[in-house]
């Protein structure tokens, strides 16, 4: 007779760390999931005053999904459908405006810049004692971040489509609602190299820049990277032109943009 072969024997302190190892590959291989337990019909009803059985009634249209699972596939598609890119660029306009107000001609081209991206940057932080804002930028990144952390096989496909579309969507608002005003605003056009593509590039690069800093402030905040200045305040300089997110984005204009210029000489802008 052969006798199984013992399993080993091992202390508690042995099993929790052989058992977390492996938890930790489940998460390499499957990543993480999606999360919406508290978007629930019952709470939606209550706060609406819809009874159960027409909440029910309403949402029990599909053999895929049972009626609180397509709620919650329905509210997450909504949102990424519906998300209010122009509060970013009604925040930028009202900031610049106010400096222009303040500043007149003395405001430059590169202070410009830097205060059109900070009030943008603060609507999409969540709403804090520091920050009265939307918290767009942390539920969209915490959707990204994790279809990124899942197999490519393993992604919900119509999630990734919902996503990707919002994703471009989003771009192309960004550019018609913020960029291109801006550029006309400051007398500047795309570098040759470039060419028409610079705007969205220049999306993209902002976009990704800013999800960076706010993913930090909001689980790092001692770190105040979001609105420390990187240098000291002079008498006459913006508080908000000194952050470092701001001198980022003044640096990607550059890159991708030039002033307008009259026989090889930059045309002087009036900014007020």
């Amino acid at each position: 007779m052969v006798s199984k072969k013992s399993r080993p024997r091992r202390s508690v302190d042995e099993t929790r760390r052989v058992l977390g190892a492996q938890g930790l590959r489940q998460l390499e291989l499957a990543g993480m999931d999606f999360r919406v337990e508290h978007l629930t019909l019952e709470s939606a009803c209550a706060s609406s005053n819809v009874p159960r059985s027409s909440s029910h009634a309403a949402w029990a249209i599909d053999d895929d999904y049972a009626p609180q699972a397509l709620f919650q596939r329905c509210v997450l598609r909504a949102w990424l459908e519906n998300r209010e890119g122009s509060t970013f660029a009604t925040a930028a306009e009202k900031a610049l405006g106010q400096a222009l107000e303040e500043r007149g001609d003395s405001l430059t081209r590169n202070e410009a810049i830097r205060i059109s991206i900070q009030p943008a940057l603060e609507e999409g932080l969540s709403a804090s004692d520091h920050s009265g804002g939307s918290g767009l930028l942390s539920t969209d990144m915490a959707i990204k971040h994790t279809l990124a952390s899942q197999p490519a096989g393993s992604r919900d496909p119509e999630i990734v489509t919902w996503v990707r579309d919002a994703g471009v969507t989003n771009r192309a608002e960004r550019v018609k609602d913020s960029y291109r005003p801006l550029a006309d605003l400051l007398g500047m056009v795309p570098r040759p190299e470039f060419g028409e593509a610079a705007y969205g590039h220049l999306a993209l690069a902002v976009a990704a820049l800013t999800e960076g800093i706010t993913m930090r402030e909001l689980v790092l905040h001692e770190l105040d990277v979001a609105r420390a200045s990187i240098r000291e305040t002079g008498d006459s300089d913006v508080p908000a032109t000194l952050l470092g997110v701001c001198v980022c984005v003044e640096a990607l204009v550059d890159k991708f943009f030039e002033p307008v210029t009259v026989s090889g000489v930059p045309v002087e802008t009036r900014l007020s």
